[in-house]
């Protein structure tokens, strides 16, 4: 395994483009993005108990992970394995991208991403400048396809997946059982490197 990348302090948000090289991703006024650190952990776990209880966007439906064990995850946020990139306003996480490269030798260059937007501050380009952070960290570790699952109903998300180069791979159907009953989950794609 490779020694740790480490991200330059200048270097989050510099330089980001989208796949299609649309041109740079500026970070949204007043929001800071960087890696994720231990002394987020607080507002780490207030902003995903609201994603959460928003209901029909994530897997979970219950939040209740202690603050301790999202200190400890984001000790080492960002590594050849892993990154979780966090937006912050005014102290505040209003929003989170972990993206995670697969560890078998014939996956290894697959990574598979989530992310997520505080509610109050979706549609000011947050999930954007996100979504370039995990293609850059994916770039630096020599990943060359990111993948993900969304529901299809979150059409928001689903219209950020397409801007940055993510297509369709296919459907697991009644893949989610939730309270609410069975969801299909589109799974989703994009070719950062290597392999179109």
């Amino acid at each position: 395994m490779a020694d740790p990348i480490e991200p330059e302090v200048s270097g989050i948000g510099a330089g980001r483009e989208t796949p299609a090289g649309r041109g740079p991703i500026a970070t949204p006024p007043g929001i800071e993005l960087r890696p994720a650190r231990s002394s987020d952990a607080r507002s780490f776990r207030a902003f995903w108990q609201a994603i959460v209880a928003e209901g029909g966007f994530v897997r979970s439906e219950e939040a209740n992970t202690p603050a301790r064990v999202y200190r400890a995850r984001f000790r080492r946020s960002w590594s050849d394995r892993e990154a979780q990139v966090v937006a912050i306003d005014d102290g505040r996480v209003v929003g989170h991208v972990y993206v995670q490269r697969e560890l078998h030798p014939v996956t290894r260059h697959v990574a598979t991403l989530g992310i997520a937007v505080a509610a109050d501050h979706r549609r000011r380009g947050i999930g954007s400048a996100l979504m370039a952070e995990a293609f850059r960290w994916g770039r630096g570790v020599g990943v060359e396809k990111i993948m993900l699952a969304v529901y299809p109903t979150n059409d928001v998300a689903i219209a950020l997946y397409h801007r940055f180069g993510f297509v369709e791979e296919g459907r697991l159907v009644g893949h989610s059982r939730k309270s609410t009953g069975y969801e299909d989950e589109v799974l989703m794609s994009a070719w950062i490197g290597g392999r179109a």
